[in-house]
């Protein structure tokens, strides 16, 4: 009896480098029904319970990043890098894995590299407009290179290098407004404001809308929040919430992402790639906050992409405040209808099978490769 084929996807550190890899694994399982999915992680990484809840077997991976300066740091992440290399290596030997896709984060260093050290193919995907460090590299290792926007080909190898777009999570554009207003408890006839600040690095986001509350629910009634915070500020706005009496739905985090778009009129949000793919694929008007620490300033990039299109408007994080924020908002709600039709044009123009064809490319090199 022929054994299954084996693929493994890998990502971490972010929500941005998870949730594509588990886009194309759930494509893969749809395409590929007698195939066996893995995903390979840092071990204590957020991706190891985003696998598991996608009901995904995880394979942990000793890792740690890079300090971008001298750093006695960085002689234990060569030191756990060579050990997840070695860890990687043994497992995708036993395990006969017939190709690999990885989407980003320190994590695929040595994965994707064991990889090829055993002549398996891989594919990695750059999701941002300007590259992070470990894809830089694997670039060049690679079997094939996948980007999310055009602008990033002059980066990679163009012989081995496709636009493809973003692997978008299953369902993004199902829900229909009234059920995904329920599933918050959202008012479906009033307006939402979605606050999403991403899996990480939501500090200055989160303290300028407790600032800025108090003010929105006075001047804008007709308005709902709905507040994801993060682990790390969530008790800090429920006291918010509790001493102001603000009408505001809080979250530490939202799994129900699709129901979330659907039930949002404007998007406060980071400029990760992720984000700036599903925002371009449900069409929703946003503010974006760039994460001024990312490589490259590469949220910048990536937040430009969609304020060029007047589908979003842009405050840099050393601006944001409670004023600020409220005035932008307050301008953006007075365009609102323009700004709409400029996100529905770049809905319109956004690629959306993107995990489709990352998974015939995978399936088409393990057909190759067997």
């Amino acid at each position: 009896m022929e054994s299954a084929q084996v693929f493994v996807v890998s990502g971490g550190g972010t929500g941005g480098h998870i949730f594509p890899a588990l886009a194309v694994a759930n494509e893969l399982r749809q395409q590929a029904p007698g195939a066996r999915v893995f995903y390979l992680g840092k071990s204590d990484g957020m991706e190891k319970e985003l696998a598991e809840r996608a009901g995904l077997p995880f394979f942990g991976i000793p890792a740690s990043g890079f300090e971008r300066r001298l750093s006695f740091k960085n002689a234990a992440a060569i030191w756990q890098a060579l050990c997840g290399l070695g860890r990687a290596r043994r497992w995708l030997k036993q395990n006969h894995a017939c190709a690999v896709l990885g989407t980003g984060g320190f994590i695929c260093g040595p994965i994707i590299l064991a990889a090829r050290t055993l002549g398996i193919p891989t594919i990695i995907h750059e999701s941002n407009v300007v590259p992070g460090l470990t894809n830089r590299w694997l670039g060049r290792i690679a079997t094939r290179v996948a980007v999310g926007q055009r602008e990033s080909l002059t980066q990679f190898p163009a012989n081995k290098t496709v636009v493809t777009g973003f692997p978008l999570r299953p369902g993004l554009n199902g829900p229909a407004r009234a059920a995904a207003c329920a599933v918050f408890g959202l008012d479906p006839a009033r307006r939402v404001l979605f606050i999403f600040p991403g899996s990480l690095a939501a500090r200055s986001i989160n303290r300028a809308v407790a600032e800025m509350l108090p003010h929105w629910a006075r001047r804008l009634p007709e308005w709902q929040v709905l507040w994801m915070t993060g682990k790390a500020d969530f008790e800090f706005a429920q006291r918010v919430q509790k001493q102001l009496g603000l009408p505001v739905v809080i979250r530490e985090f939202v799994y129900e992402v699709p129901e979330a778009y659907a039930a949002a009129d404007i998007v406060l949000a980071r400029a990760g790639a992720g984000t700036l793919a599903e925002l371009s694929a449900v069409g929703k008007p946003s503010l974006l906050v760039p994460y001024p620490y990312a490589t490259g300033n590469h949220q910048m990039f990536n937040a430009q992409l969609l304020a060029r299109a007047g589908a979003a408007e842009i405050i840099t994080d050393d601006r944001i405040n409670g004023d600020v924020l409220l005035e932008t908002l307050k301008n953006m709600i007075a365009r609102y209808d323009a700004m709409r039709q400029a996100a529905e044009v770049v809905q319109s123009a956004y690629p959306k099978q993107a995990a489709k064809e990352i998974t015939r490319m995978l399936l088409d090199m393990a057909q190759k490769n067997g």
